[in-house]
């Protein structure tokens, strides 16, 4: 038990010098001073060059998943649209073969047929006006349908 303590007693010992010495060597590098950093110069500025910034494009991303694995991936990027699928897996093939999983070509949309028709407003059909009736021709209707109904 004597040596355990005396032991202990000389570590504790070291552990107090080596704290001392590295505390002074810390306040040794802190009284040192740094030099000034130099004076800069100030620049002129050059002519505007005309350079615009634009706003990158905004993309859209549709996955389609079957049972947690994605079967398909939609890609909205500013006008262009275009579609990844991948290969489904034929029976136990292995990757590489001919029926196995393999990369596919992108497919870009280029037309898409069946949307939204525009409506057109019917137009009128210009229709002409009912002719004048004259005294004389009115007078000769009235007589005939009173001589048809006369008939009766």
């Amino acid at each position: 038990m004597k040596t355990i303590s005396k032991k202990l007693l000389v570590l504790c010992v070291l552990a107090g010098f080596a704290s001392l010495s590295t505390s002074t060597m810390v306040l040794a590098q802190t009284k040192a001073k740094a030099p000034p950093p130099p004076e800069l110069e100030k620049l002129d500025e050059g002519p505007d060059t005309g350079v615009t910034i634009v706003k990158p494009e905004q993309r859209k991303i549709t996955e389609k998943r079957e049972k947690g694995k994605v079967n398909e991936v939609e890609v909205k990027s500013g006008k262009s649209t275009y579609t990844l699928r991948g290969d489904p897996g034929v029976g136990n093939t292995a990757k590489g073969t001919q029926n196995g999983d393999a990369n596919r070509p992108a497919m870009w949309t280029v037309k898409q047929f069946g949307g939204p028709k525009e409506v057109k407003e019917a137009e009128e059909i210009p229709t002409l006006p009912p002719a004048p009736v004259s005294p004389a021709s009115a007078s000769a209707a009235a007589a005939a349908s009173s001589a048809a109904a006369s008939k009766k």
